[in-house]
């Protein structure tokens, strides 16, 4: 009997809603799959379903249902004791035991007016939770002020899932507005861990990711060169693809630094324009100001390209401003500007570069191009055939006295003939190096000088496959053996100055290289093979690779005569042995590792290991070494650990143990002292609804300078956050750190659906 009275209140209630549903043609039904977004968009003609104990009524003018009792229109189900419907009002009077779902959000009370056309009504002392968003409370009145819109007044709100939360806003007006994914109110007080924390007469938090103007979280940092300071950002959102944050900086030590970030999202180019400005710096009475300016367009009038310039007032700028190593190192600053386009088989490069050197880098700037032009001609497969023709000239200039200065050009035609077949390859390369200089003075040599050098390579590899098993694993294996020839005649270069050439790193990809130098200014003499050998073990299902080791040297039959002024030339008829391994070792380990071995004197110029732990749980551990002979050497471990219930300690260690190293502006070798180069230290608390960090953080600024920075910041969830914010410091020194989800995705409108 149940079963059948809810049926007919259903039909009942439908038929009285739209009482020219039936005259007009039968309600027929059918059974969907699955729930269409298309149906769930209609708002004209939707049917209202009810069931009940008990039903009673007048035609066309009210239902009432008793007992158990539901209504129902899509996106709306209310229930209680008793439900009176009306008609003519298309108004909902429910009391006892009342439950309202609406979109997912779930309001429970004793008694509740509504309308459900237009979603408007009263909800007397209910309590409620927003199922989108995580967030909960109870309140005096809820006001449904349309589809997307609540209203609550003296109603408390929070985040936490105990009766007791741990932190709640307290306020006398809150709505919630779904459609600008926000949440607004006034006169609302905190209240964390029973303690009334402030009280403001205007509020405003996010639902959503949505873009909105307005204050931004103020954060509070400490460092050792300006002291405690606040920042207190504003947020202009301008239009969808045009924003604007300013960031008032407030200094104990330094004083007030007004901070500015405009950024554009156009459908051709995009950029990021940064200013501060510190008026009269307390400590060094000076005006002080960096500036930035990034751009990337494409496809403007058939040119794409970018913009990359920065500046400072002084020197000394990120030594005292930065609140990061990544930041204080910089010494070179570039104003570079970049155009390209390409025409069927050509692409030209326009470009124009200069400098600001800072600190140590004011002793040997590098050089500058003003401009640059530069041409590449490609064509494949002409019989066989590939072609590549490279053409540059550029202008050079260094602000330093006495360097060469002048114009280089430079063309670079090459001709190969690729034979790629299923499990081999053999490339032969031919190409002819003509350089071209005219110098403004070049140290009492010549002024004029050219230069043609022939270059010859034959690339040639194997590729042979077996299935092999591993710890019971199916795996295949592959064995890659590789030979690279190249000869390069001598040509007397002495003369030349050398404007952007430096010594190439001795890699695995340089190992494959036709020039030991990178840059037109040196073409090195060579008469030398290259062996190389790679193994590697493959999931065959996935094609990820579990396990490569790598081998390769290279055999010198003539010495090298061209070298770079202060770069003493080679003499081995050896190079030194690279040896590269990388695993994946299962559940969440991964290793890396590279050596360079020296034949010669039984060493390792270089050594770079790397073990990593990051099982998917949170946990993260890196340890690491890397060694560069009298250049680097480093050990370099991180974590994010837990040590408590609740409790992750966060850290870092770049601990530096040379005692001498060579001087890169004179190439001399001078002292070095031994010391932690960047150390963080930190713990985060994460709670049911909010999360507090500690974070220590010293870092070297420059020769025998170093800075200290301390943040703090307690994270509310779903709310926001107050303090500073360590997280691109945290990221940056703890590879696989990630930041914490403010509130997941938010879902279908089917969600909570019942």
């Amino acid at each position: 009997m149940t079963h059948f009275r809810l049926r007919v209140a259903a039909l009942v209630v439908s038929a009285c809603s739209h009482p020219q549903a039936f005259a007009d043609q039968p309600l027929s039904l059918k059974l969907e799959p699955r729930l269409s977004e298309g149906a769930a968009e209609l708002v004209e003609g939707r049917p209202v379903y009810g069931r009940g104990n008990r039903i009673t009524g007048r035609t066309d003018r009210e239902i009432t249902l008793s007992g158990d009792a539901q209504l129902r229109r899509a996106g709306t189900v209310v229930q209680g004791d008793r439900i009176t419907y009306y008609v003519p009002d298309d108004e909902v009077v429910a009391v006892g035991n009342v439950r309202v779902v609406r979109q997912g959000n779930v309001f429970t009370g004793p008694a509740l007016q509504l309308r459900l056309d237009g979603t408007e009504g009263i909800f007397l002392s209910p309590s409620y939770t927003l199922g989108l968003y995580g967030g909960r409370g109870r309140a005096e009145r809820i006001e449904f002020l349309g589809p997307e819109r609540v209203g609550l007044r003296d109603a408390t709100y929070t985040t936490c899932q105990a009766d007791d939360p741990d932190w709640f806003l307290r306020t006398e007006s809150l709505e919630i507005d779904d459609a600008r994914e926000e949440g607004s109110g006034r006169w609302a007080s905190m209240y964390f861990k029973g303690r009334k924390v402030f009280t403001t007469p205007a509020f405003g938090f996010p639902l959503g990711d949505r873009r909105r103007s307005g204050l931004l979280p103020p954060s509070f940092a400490f460092t050792t060169r300006t002291g405690p300071e606040f920042v207190a950002p504003y947020y202009f959102d301008i239009a969808p693809n045009r924003d604007l944050t300013l960031y008032p900086r407030l200094m104990v030590r330094r004083g007030l630094q007004l901070g500015g970030q405009f950024r554009y999202l156009e459908p051709k180019a995009n950029g990021d324009l940064r200013l501060e400005y510190t008026p009269n710096d307390a400590l060094t009475g000076t005006n002080r100001y960096f500036w930035s300016a990034l751009n990337t367009y494409s496809d403007l009038a058939g040119w794409s390209g970018s913009i990359n310039a920065r500046g400072v007032s002084d020197e000394n700028y990120f030594v005292d401003y930065s609140r990061s190593i990544l930041a204080s190192s910089d010494r070179i600053l570039p104003r570079d500007a970049i155009a390209t386009r390409i025409w069927n088989d050509w692409t030209i490069l326009l470009r124009a570069t200069r400098y600001q050197s800072i600190l140590d880098a004011r002793l040997a700037p590098p050089y500058e191009r003003a401009p640059q032009i530069n041409l590449l001609h490609q064509r494949r497969d002409i019989a066989g055939f590939d072609t590549e023709t490279m053409l540059d000239a550029s202008r050079f200039r260094r602000p330093l006295e006495g360097s060469p200065e002048g114009t280089r050009l430079v063309a670079y035609p090459r001709l190969s003939y690729p034979i790629v077949r299923p499990g081999w390859f053999v490339i032969p390369r031919i190409g002819l190096h003509l350089s071209s200089y005219r110098l403004d003075q070049n140290n009492g040599l010549q002024t004029s000088l050219n230069r043609s050098v022939p270059i010859l390579s034959v690339d040639a590899g194997l590729v042979f496959e077996r299935n092999a098993q591993l710890f019971g694993r199916s795996l295949t294996q592959t064995l890659e053996p590789r030979l690279f020839y190249v000869r390069t005649p001598f040509r007397d270069q002495s003369a030349f100055p050398v404007f952007d050439t430096g010594v190439a790193d001795f890699n695995f990809a340089q190992l494959f290289s036709e020039n030991t130098f990178v840059g037109s200014d040196r073409i090195a003499d060579q008469n030398q093979l290259t062996t190389a050998v790679v193994s590697r073990l493959v999931e065959p299902d996935t094609g990820v690779e579990s396990l490569r080791l790598a081998l390769g040297q290279r055999l010198y039959f003539s010495d090298q005569r061209v070298a770079i002024p202060g770069v003493a030339a080679r003499t081995d008829t050896r190079s030194d042995i690279l040896v590269a391994a990388s695993a994946n070792l299962g559940k969440g380990m991964s290793f890396d590792a590279g050596v360079q071995y020296s034949v010669r004197d039984s060493s390792m110029p270089r050594l770079n290991l790397l073990w990593r732990y990051l099982p998917g749980d949170g946990r993260i551990f890196n340890a690491g070494v890397r060694y560069l002979r009298d250049e680097l050497g480093q050990v370099d471990t991180s974590w994010r650990w837990p040590v408590a219930d609740r409790w992750v300690a966060l850290g870092r260690v770049n601990y530096s143990w040379l005692t001498k190293r060579i001087d890169p502006a004179t190439l001399t070798v001078v002292d070095a002292k031994p010391g932690i180069i960047e150390g963080i230290a930190g713990f985060e608390y994460n709670a049911d609804c909010w999360t507090t960090r500690f974070v220590a953080q010293r870092f070297v600024t420059a020769a025998g300078q170093s800075t200290s920075a301390f943040f703090v910041q307690l994270e509310l969830s779903g709310l926001g956050r107050v303090g500073s914010d360590p997280f691109d410091i945290l990221r940056r020194n703890i590879p696989g750190y990630r930041l914490p989800t403010d509130r997941p995705a938010l879902p279908s409108r089917f969600f909570g659906y019942e």
